[in-house]
């Protein structure tokens, strides 16, 4: 396969005859110079210049080498120099839980991109499903709700956050309660690979009494039928119903010797290089954090 770097001295060589000249103008040793024309001709199978004296003259094959090269080439150095005068162009993917949909990543994100040259793609999928596509290198950075130990992700706190029970029903907020006070209520919980769900899970006995009436992966799903009916009750991340909290469209129902704290995390491969976009993406990102 030519390479760039046999291309640049080909066409260097084209416009100066005097292989020391050359070898001046491209801060290099003619004879790192012989061996770039030497294997671009070998992989041709054709001599490209007469070697005339000291001189070297492009010959009757390498003039028409030059001619469909040039603007091929032309194109590939444009390319390279727009590369590297912007180092934040690029195109990032990206997970996240259901959890941060409700918190405004995506608003944060595109805020991000609406100052840069760059391309973001994201996607909602739950934790299991993010950890798994950083293993498999198919997305560059998650965002996950749940502590893990996997020695080839590396995992930044960006936010402290908690779940919490919430309902419609107000009456529920007048005393604290045990929490199997509670089973008899129709519970909607996230479907199974949930962080939440399996937070929420880990931390009560006697599952198999509650009352499961619905498992449902939209967290904007589950607040609207909680709303609209008293009877209901989940556990959802307090981030997640601070509006409906302040609007007093639900209400957080105080439980007894029972708490839900988590941390909120940033992930990616611990074999991730770290660009110039990647690194300015995550310290962005954080910062917005800071104000949730």
């Amino acid at each position: 396969m030519i390479t760039f770097k046999e291309l640049n001295i080909f066409f260097k060589l084209c416009e100066e005859t005097n292989l020391s000249n050359v070898a001046k103008k491209l801060n290099i040793t003619q004879s790192a110079i012989s061996i770039s024309l030497n294997s671009l001709e070998k992989k041709l199978d054709e001599k490209l210049f007469d070697r005339i004296g000291r001189k070297l003259i492009l010959n009757e094959r390498g003039r028409v080498f030059k001619e469909k090269s040039y603007k091929p080439f032309l194109d590939l150095l444009h390319a390279q120099e727009s590369f590297s005068l912007d180092r934040l162009k690029g195109e990032l993917k990206i997970a996240a839980s259901k959890t941060y949909n409700s918190i405004n990543l995506s608003q944060c994100i595109y805020k991000f991109i609406s100052n840069h040259d760059i391309h973001i793609t994201k996607h909602s999928i739950n934790t299991k499903d993010i950890l798994d596509s950083i293993l498999n290198s198919n997305i560059d950075i998650g965002f996950v709700e749940s502590d893990f130990n996997e020695a080839n992700i590396i995992k930044e706190k960006v936010a402290n956050d908690s779940l919490i029970i919430v309902s419609s029903n107000k009456e529920l907020t007048k005393k604290p309660h045990y929490i199997d006070q509670l089973y008899k209520y129709n519970w909607i919980l996230r479907e199974k690979g949930s962080a939440t769900r399996e937070i929420f899970l880990s931390k009560l006995k006697y599952q198999e009494e509650m009352n499961t009436s619905m498992e449902i992966s939209n967290f904007e799903e589950i607040k609207n039928i909680l709303i609209n009916n008293k009877e209901t009750i989940t556990c959802i991340s307090k981030l997640a119903v601070k509006k409906e909290l302040l609007n007093k469209q639900l209400f957080e129902i105080e439980i007894k010797n029972l708490k839900f704290d988590r941390e909120l995390f940033m992930v990616y491969h611990k074999d991730k290089y770290k660009s110039k976009l990647f690194l300015e993406f995550t310290s962005y990102i954080k910062k917005c954090f800071e104000n949730i």
